[in-house]
């Protein structure tokens, strides 16, 4: 079972600002850029628009920037009596995990990503993910354990208090927002999140019963 990440806290770089927006854009990709020349770096996730997933994974990877979405099979569609097979989606919308030093200049300077929103946890205290958990995520979703159609056997009701024991998030508690009724699927989750409750939509798979 994965355990729960301390956050690690570390002062933030500014970058200086430049009149020219253009010399300012090619200094944070510059500082994106050569960001694997650092011993050092962690896995974090980035909240990022949701359907923009794979765009935002692959203009980090232009950048030389290691980012990772684990996918899934989709919802089985079925049409005048035919099974349409599922369409491959993110695990987790709206979320991409990128592999970068703890250094406050260099993640400050994912506001040049397109479709980039935030470092779960913020560029003060961004919430580290262990190497090992980012493979058995991979792995677990290569493998099909969070494809939509598969029964997992678990049912919740609104408001049920849940732990998330997979994923980004895992150790975090949070209440079951809506559920399917069926064991399929997704289920959303206000988790308690650095002093704030965030809404997010996970695998069923991902939520324990506390």
């Amino acid at each position: 079972m994965m355990q729960h990440r301390a956050v690690v806290g570390f002062p933030v770089g500014v970058l200086v600002r430049s009149d020219n927006g253009v010399a300012d854009r090619q200094a944070r990709i510059g500082l994106l850029m050569s960001s694997g020349d650092h011993v050092h770096q962690r896995w974090f996730a980035a909240r990022v628009m949701t359907g923009k997933e794979k765009a935002v994974e692959n203009q980090l990877g232009a950048f030389g920037v290691e980012a990772l979405v684990p996918m899934r099979k989709g919802p089985d569609l079925r049409r005048r009596h035919r099974l349409i097979p599922g369409q491959l989606m993110p695990v987790i919308h709206g979320y991409v995990l990128v592999k970068l030093p703890m250094n406050g200049h260099v993640l400050a300077a994912l506001r040049v990503v397109e479709h980039f929103i935030s470092l779960v946890g913020g560029f003060e205290n961004p919430l580290p993910i262990t190497s090992e958990e980012v493979k058995r995520f991979k792995a677990l979703a290569d493998q099909g354990a969070y494809d939509w159609e598969v029964k997992t056997g678990k049912s919740f009701q609104r408001g049920e208090r849940v732990q998330l024991f997979d994923g980004p998030f895992v150790g975090m508690k949070g209440e079951i927002v809506s559920c399917r009724s069926d064991g399929k699927g997704d289920v959303v989750v206000s988790l308690e999140m650095f002093g704030g409750i965030v809404p997010v939509t996970v695998p069923l798979a991902f939520c324990e019963k506390l």
